[in-house]
């Protein structure tokens, strides 16, 4: 069994791993969640990122910005994770009934359901979308990362982040549309 803290009072690897990844604990699981789309995979993809940093401890140390490495890490476990997924055959893309919906008491039963449409409609939509680019549009619009934070993250360059964002837009915006064309009393959330 190792001991908490060696003769010299130096810190184990324990210690110098939670001092290092813990502050950071709240917006890798903000951004796993919003990758994954459900809490418990948000949980796993946070734990497998974990070990990977716990066994990369020195190199984590090495680095000024320990969040942005891990989030990068975040990142390319998702996305290998995904093209894991996309190559298993048997792999069937269930969407997650797991959001967080927005809850306001005070609101007309009718706005409340328009709401509610609109979010699903929104969730449908995103479901079918490449999950690389959507995780890029929900880092960027949603969590407020940067383009060059994206190209940190990602490795991939500013343009290539612009273009996948303006392409994934556009295409959520023409599945959007499709769905709502043959309802037009239902407007858009925020619109």
């Amino acid at each position: 069994m190792s001991e908490i803290v060696n003769l010299k009072g130096r810190e184990s690897d324990q210690q110098r791993f939670e001092r290092l990844v813990q502050p950071h604990f709240e917006a890798l699981y903000r951004a796993a969640s919003r990758l994954t789309k459900h809490s418990a995979d948000a949980e796993d993809l946070v734990q497998e990122v974990c070990v990977k940093a716990f066994l990369k401890l020195a190199d984590l140390e090495a680095i000024g910005h320990h969040q942005a490495w891990l989030l990068r890490v975040l990142y390319n476990v998702f996305i290998d994770g995904v093209r894991r997924d996309q190559r298993t055959p048997d792999a069937v893309s269930q969407p997650s009934d797991e959001f967080d919906l927005p809850g306001d008491p005070g609101l007309q039963p009718e706005v409340a359901v328009e709401r509610m449409i609109s979010l699903n409609a929104l969730i449908n939509a995103m479901n079918i979308l490449n999950k690389e680019h959507c995780a890029l549009l929900a880092m960027h619009d949603i969590d407020g990362y940067t383009i060059s934070e994206l190209a940190s993250l990602s490795g991939l360059t500013e343009s290539n982040i612009k273009s996948r964002l303006h392409r994934t837009r556009n295409k959520l915006g023409r599945l959007l549309k499709r769905e709502f064309s043959g309802r037009p009393h239902l407007t858009l959330v925020g619109t």
